[in-house]
């Protein structure tokens, strides 16, 4: 499908509008895209020209970024989640799977964690509780340069800095939260990773009951860009595979 020809929307959570691109089909299963922090819904483009129209998807703009409202708000892991899944209510008769990259992997992770999917899928995800501090050891100016980095794409200052200095730690997915996904999960990451390096894909696989790792030789944080086929190859196959098992 083409991103530019999807159908433009709007949702009205109860912390801001949100904004997303859809394709509608009779499918049962409606794929929801959550992008990494500071990009929007058009960062997944290349991917969905090898998602067939016969699969219903929802590319979102997380609050606070790309045409969604960007509220004055604390921008909590939590209150992102609260606003997807009031989206996810308002779909009915239709079988959800999460995918999310990056810092969208780490609230497509949270709602899975509440129930609130029947697949997912974990993109280079953001959120294990001890990336931060192993980042700011090296770099104590790791979150100031994350900032910098992400107003060229998001010019939300105030967005951007309570992505980064609001975190509450019951946000951080640990061992114990990771648990408690009962759901099918698929796991893609990037070899050559720099910005969360390929050890913290095996702690999450070793961390979500019977989940699927595939790592992408050569690929690093962005496999849908750099990698979008063989991304593409690998979810449809599990949704495939995920409906044999439901």
């Amino acid at each position: 499908m083409d991103y530019k020809n999807m159908k433009e929307a709007y949702f009205s959570s109860s912390l801001g509008r949100l904004y997303y691109r859809h394709s509608e089909s009779d499918s049962p299963d409606t794929l929801i895209l959550l992008h990494g922090f500071g990009a929007s819904s058009l960062s997944w483009s290349r991917l969905l020209e090898r998602i067939p129209e016969s699969l219903s998807t929802i590319a979102l703009d997380l609050l606070g970024h790309g045409s969604s409202e960007a509220p004055e708000i604390d921008y909590t892991i939590q209150n992102q989640a609260k606003t997807v899944d009031e989206l996810i209510s308002s779909i009915k008769g239709k079988r959800i799977t999460l995918m999310g990259h990056s810092y969208g992997g780490w609230v497509a992770a949270t709602l899975a964690i509440n129930g609130r999917c029947d697949n997912l899928i974990l993109e280079d995800s953001a959120g294990m509780d001890k990336f931060d501090d192993e980042r700011l050891a090296a770099d104590p100016d790791f979150r100031e340069k994350l900032i910098k980095e992400a107003l060229v794409t998001n010019p939300n200052e105030h967005v951007l800095r309570s992505i980064v200095y609001s975190r509450i730690e019951n946000d951080y997915l640990n061992k114990e939260r990771l648990s408690k996904i009962k759901v099918q999960t698929l796991i893609i990451w990037g070899e050559q990773d720099m910005m969360i390096p390929v050890k913290f894909a095996y702690s999450l696989n070793n961390s979500i009951k019977d989940s699927e790792l595939l790592i992408i030789k050569g690929a690093r944080h962005t496999p849908h860009y750099t990698n979008p086929q063989e991304v593409a190859d690998k979810v449809l196959s599990f949704l495939a595979q995920s409906k044999k098992i439901l």
